[in-house]
């Protein structure tokens, strides 16, 4: 069965300080460290390094709904040595969102007053804590242009 030219799907809780962490999924880190993921804290980036932000999405739909009422219950992570999706869950596949901000590192002698702390963060009520990121994604592409869109990307050529 073909992925549906419509699916939503949605990865990480912005409201993961006050739900809990069950889905919080990003991971971040500095470019030059990226073996090194934090999930609870931003990093502190060296002289020379990028903040990156990374987002897998699930791998795994259930092959009949394209959402559902919390937009996660017809997707599924695959398992993460296995890659095996759950029992009714087929594979799709895995859109990896990966962000680099060019952010200075505080001034920690100082207490962030001269180069102030940062957090990616837009939600006060969430306390600007990173395990609240997430991110959206909605196919909207008939198969045919995903496909050449995916090739495109997938071998770094710019596309149009």
């Amino acid at each position: 069965m073909a992925m549906p030219e419509f699916l939503r799907i949605i990865t990480g809780d912005a409201k993961a300080f006050t739900n809990g962490t069950a889905n919080a999924n990003a991971a971040w880190s500095c470019t030059g460290f990226e073996d090194r993921q934090l999930t609870d804290k931003y990093p502190i980036c060296p002289e020379g390094s990028s903040l990156v932000r990374t987002s897998k999405f699930q791998s795994c739909w259930d092959g009949q709904n394209i959402d559902s009422a919390n937009h996660r219950d017809h997707v599924a992570f695959a398992a993460p040595k296995t890659g095996v999706c759950p029992n009714g869950f087929q594979g799709i596949p895995q859109l990896v969102q990966r962000l680099v901000y060019d952010v200075d590192a505080p001034s920690l002698n100082d207490n962030g007053r001269s180069s102030a702390f940062y957090a990616v963060d837009g939600f006060p009520e969430q306390m600007h804590k990173p395990i609240t990121d997430h991110g959206d994604f909605v196919n909207v592409f008939d198969e045919q242009l995903m496909n050449t869109m995916v090739e495109c990307i997938n071998t770094g050529r710019e596309c149009q």
